[in-house]
């Protein structure tokens, strides 16, 4: 379906909101998928889910350049991904 793409550019950071409309994400899992190889969906074939890295190398990558990115229970349903990054 549809996601919702939000930037909000503030003094000292600028963070960037995906949200879906997904079954979510519980929240006790939340910090476990940006462990390497974790993958919550268990039925899906490797070969058209991923390998469970991405979660992974992104928040990697936003922490090398001093930010961050987390994910949130979305309101109404579904799951926030936000990426915040530090303004240099």
């Amino acid at each position: 379906g549809a996601v919702d793409v939000t930037l909000i550019d503030a003094a000292a950071s600028v963070e960037v909101r995906i949200e879906d409309r997904g079954p979510g994400i519980p929240a006790a899992e939340r910090e476990r998928v940006f462990e390497p190889y974790v993958r919550l969906e268990a039925s899906r074939a490797r070969h058209t889910g991923g390998a469970g890295l991405g979660l992974a190398i992104a928040r990697a990558i936003a922490r090398a350049h001093g930010g961050d990115v987390r994910l949130e229970a979305r309101e109404g349903g579904g799951t926030s991904a936000i990426l915040t990054l530090p303004r240099k």
